[in-house]
């Protein structure tokens, strides 16, 4: 019930053309540098795909999930719809719960979306080659740690009334990715949930040195990391709205 009502609380807002234009983007760009570069992106598939999650996973995911969960707070952040949220007669756990749910489900539809869109361009255009599965069990993956960055873009959404601080805050998350990825940092890459993102849509990839393999170990490892990052934030959201006052 109180899943059904956060997903309700988005059908007269904007968010459905983020789940739409973010994967449009990212495909865009894919495609653009793929056909562009053809002579050094020899790989068929693998190359365009590889592309296309490129910035996807560095910048547009990150930020794309951070509107989300800003956009799931907005409306208690209105009014007297603060004092209503804390006087629900439910647990504090579970209204937590169904805020990163409900964005986690946004943010797989969005993946969904992206997959489904970037294998429609790449049969359009008729990129040589078959379509490397190991990419596309990636970018399905990739929801995992996808639901890390939303349990803390909820987080931040729910402590700053401000919608675009949180998307900020998002913003300097994938400078810091772009940081870490580039120094090779694996641990960071595990510790930090924009990074796992990253890391996660890299497997497989040409376009990233630093890209993994699509081994059992590293399916746990994403899926291990980003439970525990989930956790966390959960932990932190609930023990913060707990011990802070009914606003008016």
């Amino acid at each position: 019930m109180l899943l059904r009502n956060e997903l309700l609380k988005y059908r007269r807002s904007h968010v459905w053309t983020v789940l739409v234009l973010i994967p449009f983007i990212s495909v865009g760009f894919g495609a653009g540098n793929y056909f562009a570069n053809q002579e050094m992106l020899s790989s068929g598939w693998s190359s365009y795909l590889s592309q296309a999650v490129l910035f996807y996973g560095l910048f547009f995911m990150t930020i794309g999930t951070a509107i989300l969960a800003s956009a799931a707070w907005r409306l208690e952040h209105r009014g007297f719809n603060w004092n209503q949220l804390m006087t629900v007669p439910r647990g504090t756990g579970g209204i937590i719960g169904a805020k990163i749910a409900a964005i986690v489900v946004l943010v797989a539809i969005m993946q969904m979306i992206m997959l489904a869109l970037a294998l429609i361009v790449g049969l359009v255009l008729n990129v040589p080659g078959s379509i490397p599965w190991v990419n596309v069990v990636a970018i399905v993956l990739a929801i995992a740690p996808g639901a890390a960055v939303a349990a803390w873009q909820s987080f931040f959404s729910m402590i700053i009334r401000n919608f675009a601080a949180p998307v900020a805050i998002a913003l300097c998350g994938t400078i810091l990715t772009y940081g870490v990825v580039s120094a090779g940092l694996e641990g960071l890459m595990f510790a930090l949930p924009s990074a796992l993102v990253t890391n996660t849509l890299a497997i497989g990839s040409t376009a990233l040195s630093t890209a993994g393999t699509l081994d059992l170990l590293n399916i746990v490892a994403v899926l291990f990391s980003s439970l525990v990052s989930i956790g966390i934030a959960w932990s932190a959201a609930v023990f913060w709205l707990r011990c802070v006052d009914i606003r008016s």
